[in-house]
Formats: structure tokens, sequence, C-alpha cells
């Protein structure tokens, strides 16, 4: 894989908190405070909750928020934004959230990060994870006795010592472009956050983007090696 080709396709983050009562009223006064900062165009009441939603016309890129009395979920997705832009939008929310409806703390957190890359041998990412990664060979696939669309691994790493955090990571060839390589990592971190310390969804978001773009770009980036060594000795 190259490394090199890294880009973020989308962020996602879900944060629990003890139940509260969303007063209608003040999900709307909400929604107008909000509204021009994180250019909301969309506002919808749910029987529990309120859901609100960012997109330009004509763009892909969108960010959702669905606030429900025990969570709230902030998704986007087609960014062309950094993580930081991303975090920012989060901590709008989040303040508005503490504030109007004295929330004391944050249960948990789960972060999702995606990413899109390139394979570096080949132009296929079928090739590169089924192949090159997996060792897959052309007679066993032919078992199946179907064309392959996509190929992918799922890695899932528990917590351990007094990192109090899980990783689900998948890595897949991408059905609409095989060129590219998708990679996603979703971490939930159990570690409660109060509401004077909302960073540490900021640090959360961090770790999770950093194991794919370092360790796991490393255990992939390794099987490139692996690859010229059997082409040199292919042609002996």
């Amino acid at each position: 894989m190259d490394s090199e080709t890294i880009t973020d396709l989308g962020y996602g983050t879900q944060l629990l908190y003890p139940p509260r009562i969303l007063n209608k009223d003040l999900l709307r006064k909400m929604y107008v405070e909000l509204a021009n900062g994180l250019n909301l165009t969309e506002s919808k009441e749910l029987a529990d909750g309120i859901n609100l939603i960012s997109q330009s016309p004509g763009e892909k890129e969108s960010t959702k928020y669905l606030i429900r009395p025990d969570r709230t979920i902030v998704q986007t997705a087609f960014t062309t934004t950094s993580l930081d832009l991303f975090y920012r939008k989060v901590e709008a929310l989040v303040k508005q959230m503490v504030r109007k409806f004295k929330i004391p703390i944050f249960v948990s957190q789960v972060c999702s990060v995606r990413l899109l890359a390139t394979p570096k041998t080949t132009n296929d990412s079928r090739e590169f994870i089924g192949n090159m990664v997996c060792g897959f060979q052309k007679e066993n696939l032919s078992l199946l006795a179907r064309p392959l669309q996509t190929v992918g691994i799922r890695l899932y790493f528990p917590q351990v010592q007094n990192n109090l955090f899980d990783f689900n990571v998948k890595v897949e060839s991408r059905i609409e472009d095989v060129t590219k390589i998708w990679l996603e990592n979703t971490a939930q971190f159990f570690r409660p956050i109060p509401n004077d310390t909302i960073s540490v969804i900021h640090d959360n978001l961090s770790i999770t983007r950093e194991f794919l773009t370092k360790n796991v770009a490393d255990f992939l980036t390794q099987y490139n090696e692996s690859s010229k060594k059997n082409e040199k000795g292919g042609a002996s």
C-alpha cells in the first residue's frame, strides 16, 4: 500500500450520556443558534429528539447530527475537511448540549474514521488484499465459481491494560473503485468524559485515526516488499 496516498473520507462519533428530557423549545432554540456556524440546511423533529443536516446544494459532502435523550451522533461523509474541523463541529454541538440540557458527563464515546488509499504495486486493491496480504491463489478462488467483486479483512483489537478502548478495523477493496483501498476503524472508548474536559473527544478521534494511518498502514505496507520478492523469485 502507498501510505502517501491516504485521504480522509468520513468521520463519526457517538457520545452517550445519562438520559435527559429533551425539551422541544430548547432543541429549536439550539438549532437557531447553531444554524450559521454549522451551515445547517435541514431540521427534522423526531418523537424523542431532533435530526439536523448540513449539506450544500450539489455537494456530496454532508454532516448529520442526531440528538436523542441518551446519545448524540455526528457523522460526516465524502468529507473535504480535516479531522480538526470535524471536531470543531462536534465541539460546538456538545457545548450547547451541556449548557442547555445540563449533561454532567459523557459515559462513553464511539469514534469512526474512514480513509482511502491506493495499492502501490498494483492498480487493483482486490489483488493487493487478496493475493499479497491474504495469500489467496487463483486455483483456491476458482472453487468459489463466481467472480470476486470485492475482498477484505476485519481485525479486532480488544482493550488492553490501561488503554480502555478497543478497535474494530476493516480493510477492503472499494466496490465503486477497485483501484482504492477502503480503511475503516471504529473504536469504543470506555473512560467517561466529564463536561469540563471535552477536548478528550478530539483526543479519542485522533487516536482512532492514527491507528489507521500508522499501525494499519505500516502493516499493509510491508506487503509491498513481499510482492517485490515474489516478482524477483518468479523471474529467476
